[in-house]
């Protein structure tokens, strides 16, 4: 079936009114769509992946034992390759807090449905995993710090949706000051949204300043890995697009 999502024409609905939970979602800082792709089938991979990143992450923080374990699954590049390969792709079921890892779950959710779909699920999972196995390699070209969590791999699910999908709409502000105003006098622009490709265009911008934070400011955010997986995201996109993927 995925491989008919090249040419099939994309069928969008719209949300009819932000709800409670959109909204709280809003003025939490995340983006909300107002017009997605119709997920036509059930995106288990999605899912599922969700679920084991979740329960892996929880795991390594409630159980001590297990800390010597989680540790090895991090990616550490002063080991050099080939011995920190694993760690490329495993640091995704790790991560350093509950607002990390509720980040990049709702991401995952969000886009990684929609993805499924239009990928087909291996697909889906070759690419979460290929995006977050570039970042992390960027990651280690320019610093020697440890690596954990999904963010990699989902940027890369993000940049394919933005492709794919570009008449999908959301509703998103930088700042809390800017999104309670919006709420208050400018509910006409919160029920249009702008497109994804806008949101995106904002937030890969924002990525330079974290950029800046992790080269000269030891910043703890890597915005290497998410440029990485962001463009292993692209590069698949426009490989199935050309027909050069299966």
């Amino acid at each position: 079936m995925a491989r008919n999502q090249r040419s099939r024409r994309v069928v969008y609905a719209r949300n009819r009114g932000l709800r409670f939970p959109q909204l709280l979602l809003f003025l939490v800082g995340m983006p909300v769509k107002l017009r997605g792709a119709v997920i036509h089938r059930t995106p288990w991979a999605t899912w599922t992946l969700a679920v084991l990143i979740a329960v892996c992450s929880v795991a390594a923080w409630m159980f001590e034992p297990l800390q010597p374990v989680a540790l090895q699954l991090a990616f550490w590049p002063e080991l050099g390759l080939p011995a920190a390969l694993p760690g490329a792709l495993l640091h995704v079921f790790l991560h350093g807090g509950w607002l990390h890892l509720i980040g990049n779950l709702y991401f995952l959710l969000l886009f990684g449905r929609n993805v499924e779909c239009a990928f087909g699920r291996r697909r889906m999972l070759g690419l979460f995993f290929l995006s977050a196995l570039l970042g992390a390699l960027l990651h280690g070209l320019f610093t020697d710090a440890g690596l954990i969590g999904a963010s990699g791999g989902v940027f890369g699910i993000l940049v394919f949706y933005v492709c794919q999908f570009p008449q999908a709409r959301v509703i998103w502000a930088p700042g809390l000051l800017l999104r309670g105003a919006l709420l208050l006098w400018a509910r006409r622009f919160l029920d249009r949204g702008f497109p994804v490709t806008i949101y995106f265009a904002i937030y890969a911008g924002l990525q330079l300043l974290v950029l800046n934070e992790q080269l000269f400011h030891d910043g703890q955010v890597s915005a290497l890995a998410h440029l990485g997986g962001g463009l292993a995201g692209l590069v698949i996109w426009a490989a199935w697009r050309a027909r050069i993927l299966p």
